[in-house]
């Protein structure tokens, strides 16, 4: 803007500075309070031309934080000045651009019953007619009549609009990538689409595209149709991580609504309270914005309806509240009532009062979806809230004491532990608790039960935004990974690291998180993603100077690259060796990292070089510490050096002899099946020449092997062979029966392919 007559030097550039601070606040209070005085100094000294900067100002302020009369007022006073003087008063001032507030004007009009369809459709031909004047696009007045259509309850007529505004090019007012994707996403919704929508809104969450109040919105209204897809893990973490995003923003009414109806259908009425408490205000909030305030209405009373039918109804919504839940959904239901009849009257459709009845209809169908929060309604108990925190801190304590020890006993203190802890509503107690029931039920190999602890320290740390909250996401990764749910666990461990990198985690920490990453996507045959994901975490434990984690991440990788038969696979674990070597003070990481590269050496048929490489594993590991772990990697090391001796037909007594020790090394390492699969393999090379040693050696191979269907079908199977051989063809019936039951009985999903 050029120089401005009429003003005093002093109040110009006491305006000018109010701008600029206006221009690098965030939308806001403190935003809107500069730009209020910037406007009544302007009026003040007659400085229209400061008066048009400001307000321009001021569309995007009111248009992001929910204020409809200032956004229409500001529209108003700016347009009739354009269009009197529009040198004076140019369309764009700077990034601030008249045409492009138009589109939000028609927004607002639709969105209020005050006005008439006569005045939504004048506001469009004024946008289109000054678009057309200016010589710009009409991608942005199709947008518009797009929005304007579905506000007024025409989806049918909106499918026209959309196919008009997909042939019409883009240019620079259209709306931006993320937000059209979005709205049309819920347009298909809408209409019935599920599928077309979510591809729509992966492609946001893909891309990790924002604008504006995406991809908040986005994810809020594909929560309803994941579930209806079954797709209720990524539901979950949507909810947990969208509704973050949108509860500080006035200007997100639609999208709270969406997780209040969420809550409801997922069994988390207690959830929706708390938010819906939180938000009870935003009815009150922007008084032109009556359509979102439907949406919010019909939202809440949908959540109150849940409540009610699971008992709480006379309850208060709050503590200390005059009203209960019953008596809210009431009065909520009554206002939503009357201002769809509003809008219907003025549409001159049904739309609205049709849409609040599916609303009550989604309770016609629900999803176990626990996020445990807080129960939905405190048990009556006689004991006092003393005595049972109390109670619930003793039982944290033998969930601790007893999680490495009794198992068992600490995951039934754990249970009933946090079932205090949560009705009590004390968060710290409920996730120490919860961990400590994740703990011992990992110990028993109970991966559904640790699970489900682990999300609960999850959602109590979400919902209070502990900084913790992400270190637990990794932990429920993990215990998802290890209960073959790598696709849930991916999602939570992606999620852990964005929270991560914005906390400004440290190196290692990340390294972490990007190598359980890592296994979560290779476990879904996601090999470049997964090795991405491998590649960051060395680089970033190198980074911290973490050269064991470094090391194991190494090894990873050079496993993941040779599975696809890359060639740079070798080279990545020669060079992770020689890191290895230096590990002095880890012999497990050194006896890991030379047992992988002997055995890939192996498998390129580099026999000699293997042999080598794994006789020097099996020393380190003969001098190493007696600790499970490293008894258990001798016996596979010895395991590896029969395979790779039994090449050589001179060498099959070594080779046997070899078997029978890792065997040995397996059993007192209590690793029954791999025990079994070493005897079995010096058993194949016995059965020939030596039927009867190789008998014995199968029959205590099919008994150690118990425990792994897999492995005890293959014994069973070899036995049969042998016995059939052997002449002794009533003990191979009952070999082969017994493989053939086993082979065809439902798998157990306790049992996991080696």
């Amino acid at each position: 803007m050029g120089p401005v007559p009429g003003g005093t030097d002093a109040v110009e550039k006491r305006i000018a500075g109010l701008l600029a601070r206006v221009d690098v606040t965030p939308f806001g209070v403190a935003e809107r309070v500069l730009l209020d005085e910037s406007i009544a100094l302007a009026d003040q000294h007659n400085l229209p031309e400061w008066g048009y900067a400001a307000r321009l100002r001021l569309l995007s302020s009111a248009n992001h934080t929910g204020d409809t009369d200032a956004q229409l007022s500001a529209f108003a006073w700016c347009a009739g000045r354009q269009a009197a003087e529009p040198q004076r008063f140019p369309l764009q001032v700077g990034e601030y651009d008249l045409l492009w507030y138009h589109k939000h004007v028609v927004a607002a009009l639709t969105g209020s019953p005050l006005f008439s369809l006569d005045d939504v459709e004048s506001a469009i031909e004024a946008m289109q007619e000054q678009y057309l004047r200016a010589g710009v696009g009409q991608s942005g007045v199709w947008q518009a009549r797009f929005q304007a259509t579905i506000g007024l309850g025409r989806p049918e007529q909106a499918r026209g609009m959309l196919a008009a505004l997909k042939r019409t090019p883009r240019d620079e007012y259209s709306h931006c990538f993320t937000c059209s994707r979005a709205e049309e996403a819920e347009f298909h919704y809408l209409t019935g689409d599920d599928q077309a929508g979510l591809a729509l809104t992966a492609e946001l969450l893909a891309g990790d595209l924002s604008c504006g109040d995406e991809p908040a919105n986005a994810m809020a209204h594909a929560l309803l149709p994941l579930l209806r897809a079954g797709r209720t893990a990524e539901a979950r973490r949507l909810h947990l991580r969208g509704y973050r995003l949108v509860r500080s923003s006035p200007d997100s009414v639609r999208a709270i609504a969406q997780h209040l109806r969420f809550c409801a259908v997922t069994g988390n009425e207690a959830r929706g309270l708390e938010i819906l408490v939180q938000h009870l205000r935003l009815l009150e909030h922007d008084s032109l914005n009556q359509l979102a305030r439907l949406d919010l209405l019909s939202a809440a009373v949908v959540l109150l309806s849940a409540a009610q039918q699971s008992g709480a109804g006379e309850q208060a919504v709050l503590s200390g509240a005059p009203w209960t839940i019953r008596e809210l959904q009431v009065a909520l239901r009554a206002r939503a009532a009357a201002l769809a009849v509003q809008f219907d009257r003025r549409n001159g459709n049904d739309f609205e009062s049709t849409r609040l009845e599916r609303d009550q209809a989604l309770l016609n169908t629900r999803y176990d979806l626990p996020l445990a929060t807080r129960p939905a309604a405190r048990p009556m108990v006689t004991d006092s809230a003393e005595d049972l925190h109390a109670r619930a801190r003793q039982l944290r304590a033998e969930a601790e004491n007893l999680a490495d020890k009794e198992p068992a006993r600490a995951l039934a203190a754990a249970r009933e532990g946090l079932r205090l802890a949560l009705s009590l509503g004390n968060r710290e107690l409920t996730i120490a608790t919860a961990r400590f029931g994740a703990l011992a039920a990992m110990t028993m190999g109970e991966d559904e039960a640790a699970i489900e602890f682990c999300r609960v320290a999850v959602d109590e740390a979400s919902a209070a935004e502990l900084p913790a909250e992400p270190s637990f996401r990794m932990e429920l990764g993990a215990a998802l990974f290890r209960g073959g749910r790598a696709e849930e666990a991916g999602l939570e461990i992606e999620e852990a690291l964005r929270q991560l990198r914005i906390a400004g985690a440290p190196a290692g920490e990340l390294a972490v998180g990007h190598h359980q990453l890592g296994q979560a996507e290779a476990a879904q045959g996601k090999f470049g993603s997964a090795r991405e994901n491998y590649r960051d975490a060395v680089a970033l434990a190198s980074r911290s100077g973490d050269h064991a984690a470094s090391t194991r991440y190494g090894l990873a990788l050079g496993e993941l690259l040779l599975s696809r038969d890359d060639p740079a696979g070798l080279t990545v674990l020669a060079g992770t060796v020689v890191s290895a070597r230096n590990l002095t003070s880890d012999p497990q990481v050194q006896i890991g990292a030379l047992h992988l590269l002997g055995r890939s050496l192996g498998a390129m048929h580099q026999d000699e070089l293997a042999e080598r490489v794994l006789r020097e594993a099996l020393q380190l590991a003969d001098n190493a510490p007696e600790i499970p772990a490293i008894r258990y990697e001798h016996a596979d090391v010895l395991d590896s050096i029969a395979r790779a001796v039994s090449a050589d037909p001179t060498r099959r007594d070594e080779a046997v002899e070899l078997a029978q020790r890792a065997a040995d090394g397996f059993a007192a390492a209590s690793a029954r099946s791999e025990a079994g699969r070493a005897l079995l393999m010096a058993a194949s090379m016995l059965e020939h020449d030596q039927p009867g040693q190789a008998l014995t050696l199968m029959e205590r191979a099919a008994g150690l092997a118990a425990e792994r269907p897999e492995v005890l079908l293959a014994c069973l199977d070899s036995l049969a062979g042998l016995q059939e051989r052997m002449g002794r063809t009533g003990e191979a019936h009952l070999s082969r029966t017994r493989a053939d039951t086993l082979r065809f009985r439902p798998a157990d999903p306790r049992f996991t392919p080696s």
